[in-house]
């Protein structure tokens, strides 16, 4: 062990000690931000514009502290979810390669069918493959493939499925192309077009598409609470250093009944306005989906422009959602499987590299680690020591 737990003992006991301040401070931010949750419900339209500018959930038509029961969920309905993993590539192997993996799988409720599993793997080799724009894939410009690649195999099973039956298509994550932020603006661009080409695959299908979050950190809402609260003064907001701008808005909603979703708001994502058509424009919600007696398990879902105005589609992703978590307890079961194919272990990233020194070695190239790997390779398998 080269962790010497000694030496941050004392500074352990320590985060123990703020952390228990922090929490005590924490619950009485939240009960402020329910307050105004409730005393600003009706600003919504006098806030849209100064929403946007202060980077905060700009409010849609429905009251800020509106609360909308679970709907009925129909006998049968197909339920569509994809994630997405992969291998970096790495300058320091005998290869530059990197791999994309998406998991998938089609739960058709009421038909009692078996679910269909897949996976997709992809390896990314070729010049260009391993180059975008001049520069070598890797990080978020693999994040991005990565992105495309989920939406891609979620759009080809939408466009299999029969139209005389209800689709949800979800995948896990946000549907805001986020992994695009530091790019320039024309990579943005058409990045962003050929995401949102493949909402409209979904849309054409007669499907439709949310994404899924746990466990959401995001502070739009409460960074609009906390704008209400100024009286819709940018300045004055950006100014200021309250911890409301910082606070979860899932422990706002966390009130919500079980089964209840909250108001509907825009994401304020300058990704959202600037590159998605308005069809596209990225709606969201938070969802409590929690069984009666259990503590609240809230979720945030994101459904673009054309399902969040459309009621009957709306509903469709609410009862869905729901029906999928309540198989696993708050985690919608076919995610969970799209997670577990997309996943790519340890030994199976060790699998693939041999594979791939296998290949080479069969083409009559000549195969080396770097220096640098060929020794981390040694020390962390424990085949040599320093002294």
């Amino acid at each position: 062990m080269t962790l010497e737990l000694s030496k941050v003992a004392v500074q352990v006991r320590a985060m123990g000690q703020q952390l228990a301040t922090r929490e005590r401070e924490y619950a009485d931010l939240v009960e402020q931000a329910r307050q105004w949750l409730a005393q600003y419900a009706d600003r919504g339209e006098s806030l849209r514009h100064p929403a946007r500018e202060f980077h905060a959930a700009i409010p849609t038509g429905e009251p800020l502290d509106a609360e909308f029961p679970l709907p009925a969920i129909p006998e049968r309905f197909t339920f569509i979810a994809t994630d997405g993993a992969e291998v970096q590539p790495d300058s320091h192997e005998i290869a530059y390669y990197y791999l994309v993996n998406v998991g998938c799988m089609v739960y058709r409720h009421g038909s009692q069918q078996t679910p269909e599993a897949y996976s997709q793997p992809t390896v990314g080799y070729t010049e260009d493959d391993v180059y975008d724009r001049g520069q070598r894939v890797s990080g978020n410009l693999l994040d991005v493939k990565r992105d495309l690649a989920e939406i891609a195999a979620l759009a080809g099973l939408c466009a299999a499925e029969p139209s005389d039956v209800a689709a949800v298509g979800v995948i896990d994550g946000t549907l805001i192309m986020w992994t695009l932020a530091d790019a320039s603006p024309d990579y943005q661009r058409e990045k962003a077009q050929v995401y949102t080409q493949q909402l409209d695959r979904i849309r054409d299908s007669g499907a439709v598409v949310a994404s899924f979050i746990s466990r959401p950190q995001r502070s739009e809402v409460t960074r609009l609470l906390y704008l209400a609260s100024e009286n819709g003064d940018v300045e004055r907001a950006r100014n200021s250093d309250h911890r409301m701008k910082r606070l979860p808005d899932c422990a706002v909603f966390e009130t919500l009944a079980p089964g209840a979703r909250s108001a509907l708001f825009v994401s304020p994502s300058p990704i959202n306005h600037a590159y998605y058509a308005s069809a596209h424009t990225i709606h969201f919600f938070y969802l409590n989906l929690a069984a009666e007696g259990s503590a609240p398990a809230v979720a945030r879902i994101e459904v673009p422009a054309w399902v969040a105005e459309d009621a009957g589609r709306l509903a469709l992703v609410h009862g869905a959602v729901v029906a999928q978590a309540r198989i696993t307890g708050d985690y919608p079961y076919a995610l969970v499987r799209a997670d577990e194919l997309a996943f790519i272990s340890g030994p199976e990233r060790e699998a693939l590299e041999d594979m791939v020194i296998a290949s080479l070695v069969r083409a009559g190239v000549r195969t080396a680690l770097s220096p640098k790997k060929y020794y981390k390779t040694l020390t962390r398998q424990g085949k040599r020591k320093f002294r």
